[in-house]
């Protein structure tokens, strides 16, 4: 309650210097304004405010998202400040518009402010903002959701990487592992995804998911020993479930509801059955929501659990080595995570929470000191760093060790990257274009080793 409270009472203050601060905007802070827009923005906004084609109900989000060259001369820089601060709802708007305060400091927020008053459309000659959106035919290894026209789709190849990005760059790698190629789609169509390998089979298609698919996980659902896809649809709030043939192909597709503005999906065998089960975090309604296999690829009596707020992700695993699998939840304007104990009920109870810096984003489970009990290592965006939390087998975790990484930390990747025997870590740092690559030293902390060039916004690895 405190640390809140300070929080509002120093954004009093940003409000109250404001007229002052933003006099003395250069052209530099315009220009890292012009950087945060792109890397926080863009993606709903568009590259010139355009904003959404609202006359198309098939490229329609859950709420509008205006032209910001037709709105912005009507508001006050301080409503601007309020709104990227503290959100949407802040001035009676949607949550659907984020807080982006936890994400940015007080001089970054008026950058972004200074160069929103001097957005102007700016479409290159052949009126695309990236590069052309088809992959090369030798491409592999890929599975991606178009943002506007809902749709999974799956291109041809024996191993595929399926899905778990929403900004506008992946990379496409090749037969040959150690070889790569940035891929930046149009911004008014395909959204790439990206999260694991897995073998999938031969066919390509597209597939039918919910506006604005945002993560994917994977799993047998119906006991057919094919691989088969979960994917949130944060926009139509749906949960889609699609079932594989094991060639590549689908068998079926079914939409389960959501609560509003689900954004993240994970499995666990949470009721112990032997089927899986679907966890999902609802950002928007403050919530999770249990899904219980049956092994036959539906899910029945879904269950939420009401009162967690501000969750972009959710993991799990068996913190407490009692065979029954928690859930970990991070919560972005809290700068918490969340752990949910199981039980014999099958629907885990809030137990305890751990402070983490500011933004807690994307989650990962990963046994870092090789002990068999599950660590989570979490990317803050707020604060650029990422913290890791040493399981102790009793449910709960050492005080966060803290590695100051890039500018907006995403996804990561682990993997023995030196031969040494221990987990090492890569993480797509947004802010600084590359590829972060740490290493471990099998006791449970990773040292920054070097960053590599990857092209605008890397999100996926």
């Amino acid at each position: 309650m405190i640390k809140t409270l300070k929080r509002y009472l120093h954004f009093l203050l940003v409000l109250v210097f404001l007229p002052a601060s933003m006099a003395a905007e250069s052209q530099e802070d315009i220009k890292i304004g012009e950087k945060i827009y792109t890397e926080q923005c863009v993606l709903c906004h568009g590259p010139a405010g355009e904003g959404w084609d609202w006359e198309k109900k098939w490229s329609k989000p859950p709420f509008p998202v205006p032209n910001l060259l037709k709105v912005l001369p009507e508001r006050s820089d301080e409503y601007l400040v309020t709104v990227i601060k503290l959100g949407g709802s802040a001035v009676g708007l949607t949550d659907f518009m984020p807080a982006l305060g936890f994400n940015l400091t007080d001089r970054e927020v008026l950058n972004l402010v200074a160069y929103l008053r001097v957005l102007k459309p700016k479409p290159p000659a052949d009126g695309s903002f990236f590069e052309k959106s088809a992959p090369p035919p030798q491409s592999e290894n890929l599975v991606w959701a178009p943002r506007m026209s809902r749709f999974l789709v799956q291109f041809q190849s024996p191993s595929i990487i399926a899905a778990a990005l929403i900004r506008p760059a992946a990379f496409l790698y090749r037969r040959n592992p150690r070889t790569h190629r940035p891929f930046y789609p149009k911004l008014k169509g395909d959204i790439p995804l990206l999260a694991q390998q897995h073998s999938l089979g031969q066919n390509a298609g597209q597939h039918h998911t919910g506006s604005f698919p945002h993560a994917i996980t994977l799993g047998d659902f119906n006991s057919d020993g094919h691989s088969d896809f979960a994917i949130p649809a944060s926009a139509a709030r749906k949960l889609a479930v699609l079932l594989g043939d094991g060639k590549g192909g689908i068998l079926s597709n079914h939409h389960y509801p959501v609560g509003q503005g689900p954004t993240w999906v994970t499995t666990a065998d949470l009721n112990q059955d032997g089927h899986i089960d679907l966890i999902t975090t609802n950002t928007g309604a403050g919530s999770l929501s249990l899904y219980y296999g049956d092994g036959k690829g539906a899910f029945h009596d879904r269950k939420d659990i009401e009162g967690i707020h501000g969750t972009p992700c959710v993991v799990a695993g068996d913190f407490n080595q009692d065979g029954l699998p928690d859930l970990a939840v991070t919560q972005a304007k809290l700068s918490k995570v969340v752990i949910l104990t199981n039980d014999s009920t099958g629907i885990p109870k809030r137990t305890h929470a751990i402070d983490v810096e500011r933004g807690p984003h994307i989650m990962d489970v990963v046994d870092l000191n090789q002990d068999e009990i599950p660590d989570l290592v979490v990317g803050s965006l707020g604060s650029h760093t990422l913290s890791i939390m040493i399981a102790n087998g009793k449910g709960t975790f050492e005080e966060a060790n803290v590695v100051k990484v890039g500018r907006f930390p995403h996804y990561r990747a682990y993997g023995d990257w030196n031969g040494d025997g221990h987990v090492d870590a890569a993480v797509a740092v947004a802010g600084e274009e590359s590829v972060e690559v740490l290493l471990g030293n099998g006791m449970g902390d990773l040292k920054p080793l070097a960053r590599y060039d990857s092209g605008v916004n890397p999100h996926g690895l």
